[in-house]
């Protein structure tokens, strides 16, 4: 699938293929990746822009009512992409974090559309996707299995009555197994914004601006108090991907509790880039252990070192709330690291879309983007049977990445201002970011111009 952005900020026009395992987003500052990242984010969450009904509905309650089944069309599937572009765009304040007058300013003629192939299709019958709904008097599953093209949906009763299904719930349900279906089977998308090296103070800043709110309804008792208004302008504090960044941060005594399918990788975050262990109170504090720090001593997080401050949410992130199947997106994750540490974390990057996350990166890192032609250089020779070579360098299997399952975006300003996007060319050597060649060739041209004139004067 393709989504189509234009007029988003600078950019003038983007068409980014969403079908990759792994996604990379490049390009100078000021030229709209993360603008970009957020509409992503928005577009394949499930979390923060309410849900709207969908024309097909009618038709498919009637079916399962009938029949006990869903007959899948690519027609629902591109009704249910039309809407969640028209809910994204509906939502822009809300997902900028922005007032309604900034917005028409910043998104004026902004436009989202969903291209959706035969390919695409093919692809949503071919995969094996469930959805389920449940309340306390009974559960459906809807289920799809692989290359059918029929849902079929069951009711299990915890009472042992016989229940009529509730159209509401149907329509829930419904709407679920269609995101699924048009978004390749990928069950929710979750983002790391540049502000996660402070997420943990922003938390308490969140909880007092609750306080302030408090305060300002008491503080106005006799006068006419705009509720909704209040509400309003308390929801765009932060863009969206940050407000549910701060949710999770809210709610880590409960979060916790849970341990996902990636809790080995954050192990190896831990093990290999932290040395140490990030950890929680009952209370949902964080709190950081050095291997060399006695066993019961631990650095509140305020007091822990810049990696271990941007890294924790990843931590938090792979360990408690990462689902199979879900996005990841990162903006710039290579902040504050050594370049050893933006090495190893390509890796780790392809090692989980190897283990069934999508990964969607905005990078400046030269160091990041080797690794990764690395990383492709080694998939290729495997391929070709020899596989001694990528072990001799330490690469796991898993770390290996197809130069299929990666599209590279490259954001490049044009000569009015406007920003253009387009997709690199990724063989099986790699891909070349010309903006960031050009500039380590200056520097090479510069530094062996200066040594020879250091040469010369001596």
């Amino acid at each position: 699938m393709i989504l189509h952005i234009e007029n988003l900020g600078a950019i003038k026009q983007a068409q980014i293929d969403l079908t990759n395992k792994f996604l990379l987003l490049c390009g100078k500052n000021n030229t709209g990746k993360t603008y970009a990242s957020y509409i992503l984010y928005a577009f394949l969450s499930d979390k923060g822009i309410p849900s709207t009904s969908l024309g097909c509905i009618d038709e498919v309650v009637t079916q399962i009512k009938l029949e006990g089944i869903i007959t899948l069309k690519r027609d629902y599937i591109e009704e249910w992409l039309q809407d969640n572009c028209n809910r994204v765009k509906g939502a822009l304040g809300s997902i900028f974090g922005v007032a309604d007058a900034i917005k028409s300013k910043l998104f004026n003629g902004f436009d989202l559309r969903a291209e959706y192939t035969d390919s695409d299709f093919d692809r949503a019958i071919a995969a094996t996707v469930s959805a389920r709904f449940a309340s306390d008097d009974y559960s459906v599953v809807v289920k799809k299995d692989a290359g059918n093209a029929t849902a079929k949906v069951e009711v299990q009763s915890t009472t042992g009555q016989s229940m009529e299904l509730d159209y509401g719930r149907i329509q829930t349900l419904v709407y679920a197994l269609l995101r699924k279906l048009a978004l390749g089977g990928m069950s929710d998308a979750w983002m790391l914004t540049v502000e996660r090296n402070s997420i943990y103070t922003f938390k308490t800043e969140l909880s007092l601006s609750r306080n302030e709110l408090i305060d300002h309804i008491q503080q106005s008792e006799g006068s006419e108090i705009n509720i909704i208004d209040m509400i309003n302008k308390s929801s765009r504090r932060y863009p969206m991907a940050i407000r549910s960044s701060l949710r999770i941060a809210n709610d880590l005594e409960n979060v916790q509790k849970y341990v996902g399918d990636y809790s080995s990788i954050a192990d190896l975050i831990e093990r290999d880039l932290l040395n140490g262990e990030v950890s929680m109170t009952k209370n949902g504090d964080v709190e950081f252990h050095s291997v060399g720090m006695g066993k019961s001593r631990r650095l509140p997080f305020h007091m822990s070192s810049s990696i271990v401050k941007t890294m924790a949410s990843l931590v938090v992130y792979l360990r408690h709330v990462a689902r199979r199947g879900d996005m990841l997106i990162i903006d710039e994750p290579e902040m504050n690291f050594h370049p050893d540490v933006q090495v190893l974390l390509a890796r780790i990057f392809v090692l989980l879309t190897a283990k069934g996350l999508r990964v969607v990166l905005s990078t400046h890192s030269d160091y990041i983007i080797r690794e990764l032609n690395n990383l492709i250089m080694a998939g290729t020779i495997r391929k070709s049977g020899n596989e001694g070579i990528a072990k001799e360098m330490g690469y796991m299997d898993d770390m290996l990445l197809d130069h299929n399952d990666i599209a590279v975006m490259l954001f490049e300003q044009t000569g009015n201002g406007k920003v253009k996007v387009r997709q690199l060319v990724v063989d099986d050597k790699g891909f070349a970011v010309e903006s960031i060649d050009r500039t380590i060739d200056r520097q090479n041209e510069d530094a062996e111009a200066l040594y020879a004139m250091l040469i010369d004067n001596e």
